[in-house]
Order: structure tokens, then sequence, then C-alpha cells
């Protein structure tokens, strides 16, 4: 009986991941997804829908948790590139991974504080109708 022969893909994975202590399996798993789609030909894209599906994740909150993770340990980073387009990922030897990562880093303060002004204002305007005296920033002496 003659065996045909098969050319299956492998992937390299270097022992760091492997002996990573730090990251969920389902990050591992993550990241060795992203590192697979890194040689597309427009880079790796990949939407939000299909990492959920191909990681059986229910929830887009709990990507985006693991996402941030990676991002937060230096092994990956995005460039949002617009509405209803995907985001496309860079790898820690990628040029320019280090000012993308500022870059989120300060879109992320600004919305942060942008999200804190909104809540003020929200909490100003329910003490406004509830005719209850708020203290906004108040500081213990």
């Amino acid at each position: 009986m003659k065996s045909t022969p098969t050319n299956k893909a492998f992937f390299k994975l270097d022992h760091e991941l492997l002996d990573n202590m730090v990251l969920k399996p389902v990050e591992k798993c993550l990241l060795m997804l992203l590192t697979r789609l890194r040689t597309a030909p427009n880079g790796c894209c990949p939407s939000h829908t299909y990492l959920k599906r191909r990681l059986s994740i229910k929830h887009k909150n709990t990507l985006i948790r693991h996402l941030d993770r990676l991002q937060l340990f230096g092994y990956i980073t995005w460039l949002n590139r617009g509405k209803n387009k995907t985001n496309k990922y860079y790898f820690r030897d990628d040029e320019g991974f280090q000012s993308i990562i500022t870059r989120n880093i300060n879109l992320r303060k600004k919305m942060s504080l942008q999200q804190k002004e909104l809540y003020e204002e929200r909490r100003l305007r329910k003490g406004i109708n509830t005719n209850k005296v708020i203290l906004i920033n108040s500081k213990k002496i």
C-alpha cells in the first residue's frame, strides 16, 4: 500500500510562550492564531467575529479583555482603521510597534478622561433632578 505524502502546515512556537505562566491558555491560543494570520497579504486584520468564532468566545468584551492583556504584556498591539473596518494587528518585532503602543495609550487616557467627565455630568444632572446636593471632586482633609 502506497501512502501519499501530505503537505501539512506546521507552526513554530517559541518556548517563551509555552513557559509563560502569566498568560491564560485562551490568550496563548489567541496569540498563536494572530501569529498564523500574520502572513496574510494585507497583514493581520481578522475581525472580532472571526476571532470569537475560532476561539469559541461568546462575548466581544471577553475577546477585548484577552487582546488588552496581550498588549499589556507587549506581545501585540493594533491600529484601529476606522468605523466598520477591522483592526490591523502588529507584533513586538514589527517596525513602529512601540509608537503604535504609545499612541494607543494616549488615546485610552483621552477616552478615560471623556468618560469621567460624562459620568460627572450625569451624576450632576441626576442630583439636580432629585433636588439633592452632590459634591463633585471633594477631597478628604
